[in-house]
């Protein structure tokens, strides 16, 4: 995504006529984030860096989860290991 672009909004309260939106350049402010622009990424939208830390804490709790229950289950969700 290039951050400078502008394209259509996703935002259904800017589409029903309300100029508020929480969201709005969230997404430029992710993609300002990841270049390392850190004044221009503040700027697009405040709640940017924290959804990358939420999102970024969710998914590296979801893999210790992952890695911390060693049961293997199969597509049924029955588990692979045989009890003798």
């Amino acid at each position: 995504m290039n951050p400078y672009e502008t394209g259509e909004t996703f935002c259904l309260l800017e589409r029903a006529g309300i100029t508020f939106c929480p969201g709005n350049g969230l997404g430029h402010s992710i993609a300002f984030l990841f270049r390392g622009e850190f004044k221009h990424s503040i700027n697009s939208n405040l709640l940017g860096i924290l959804t990358v830390l939420i999102l970024s804490f969710r998914i590296i709790s979801i893999w210790i989860n992952l890695f911390k229950n060693k049961t293997h289950n199969n597509i049924y969700g029955e588990s692979d290991v045989k009890n003798y």
